[in-house]
């Protein structure tokens, strides 16, 4: 039983390092973007093509909507991370905590009964 669990804890921190690798190259990715429009909309200002505050607005938009999407991508990336570790039978953080308050009562309790034996 024991190795069944720490295989899945296992499993779980190689999906959880995956995970977290795919969002920081997508937040990259979302930066060379941006970088990349900027340079487009420079290179178009000075061909006439567009005004200044044109290119500032479209930039401020794209910014906009580029931030509305990496908060989107983050929360559908720790939904799906939640789940996938929930499949894997990984305790969640707030599971640990709930274990860890049991086990200090029943440390209280087993003191007290003790103490009670002692007497």
């Amino acid at each position: 039983m024991a190795k069944k669990e720490t295989a899945a804890k296992k499993d779980g921190n190689v999906v959880f390092g995956t995970l977290r690798k795919m969002v920081l190259a997508s937040v990259g990715v979302v930066g060379v973007a941006q970088d990349e429009i900027n340079h487009l909309l420079e290179r178009m200002v000075e061909r006439g093509e567009i005004t200044e505050k044109d290119a500032r607005r479209l930039l401020s938009e794209a910014q906009k909507e580029f931030s509305r999407r990496r908060k989107s991508g983050q929360t559908k990336a720790e939904k799906e991370l939640e789940s996938i570790m929930e499949k894997m039978n990984v305790p969640s953080k707030g599971d640990i905590e709930d274990l860890t308050k049991q086990v200090a009562h029943l440390s209280k309790r087993i003191e007290e009964l003790k103490a009670e034996m002692n007497r």
